[in-house]
């Protein structure tokens, strides 16, 4: 057990030297029917400008996906789910959310549990990378007010325009895309954009069931969102970084002992290495 560990920790050395730590992979899991028009114009003019400012002033090696989403047929014949892989190269993606159309869609809920199903587990993560979908819509999935009642939440509200009141059609569900999101450490922050109730609820579920942020916002102050959301993790890469150099030069794993030496209440060094853990680090 103990040369285990120690194999472990010399193998985190050798990452922490290769910067591996610092790999960030996001992948965009966006809602592209007709009344997502004013996220879409916003994200052509700044999104992909801002990110890359954060992520150079945080020296994050940062690739960036995206994953459009709209519904099943017959409410929509264009598509489900559009992939654009993850990549470096910010202006080749530039290109691609230059191209995105607000179209489509029939009833009122959308393909969201397609979008993120298809960003977990279609996109090509790196091996330790830090992996996040932003998934940004402004419907509810199929099936989510029958989810409701079923799981008995207060303040139910039954959607009469749900063409598949019963479930997606996929066969997805809440428990489904959150496991599928853990078993791929992919956590789910989720940005709704608008006041409808069971939208609010099925993506604060989803990103409860992912470790993820949820925040209601609008086409008008979404970006400034999206940052603060990636700063927070940027932030947690800086003193996941910490963490990780103390235990390689102690050489081996003390929680108590970590966070004394990082002069850190014992709380978010445990967080800080349960997340290490969970990227392979540790």
């Amino acid at each position: 057990m103990i040369l285990r560990l120690t194999c472990q920790i010399l193998s985190a050395v050798n990452m922490l030297k290769n910067n591996n730590l610092n790999h960030v992979d996001i992948c965009f899991v966006v809602d592209t029917t007709g009344s997502m028009g004013g996220f879409i114009q916003t994200a052509q003019k700044q999104l992909l400008d801002t990110i890359n400012l954060l992520s150079s002033d945080s020296q994050i090696n940062l690739q960036v996906g995206l994953v459009e989403y709209r519904d099943h047929p017959p409410q929509d014949h264009s598509f489900i789910t559009r992939i654009y892989p993850l990549t470096n190269n910010l202006q080749q993606m530039q290109k691609s959310i230059n191209l995105l159309r607000a179209d489509g869609g029939g009833d009122a809920p959308e393909a969201v549990y397609d979008g993120i199903h298809d960003a977990c587990t279609k996109m090509q993560w790196r091996l330790h990378s830090c992996r996040f979908v932003l998934l940004v819509g402004d419907a509810p999935p199929h099936g989510f007010g029958q989810w409701l009642k079923d799981m008995q939440v207060p303040g139910f509200v039954n959607d009469h325009s749900d063409t598949w009141k019963g479930g997606c059609p996929s066969g997805l569900d809440i428990q489904k895309v959150t496991a599928v999101a853990e078993n791929h450490r992919v956590t789910v922050h989720s940005l709704c954009m608008g006041n409808d109730s069971n939208t609010q609820k099925a993506f604060q579920a989803i990103s409860q069931g992912t470790g993820g942020q949820f925040t209601i916002t609008n086409a008008t102050d979404i970006i400034g969102k999206i940052i603060d959301c990636l700063h927070k993790e940027f932030q947690n890469l800086e003193l996941d970084q910490q963490v990780l150099s103390t235990i390689a030069n102690m050489g081996y794993l003390d929680i108590q002992e970590t966070a004394e030496l990082l002069d850190l209440p014992r709380l978010p060094v445990a967080t800080s290495i349960s997340r290490l853990g969970k990227r392979g680090f540790l």
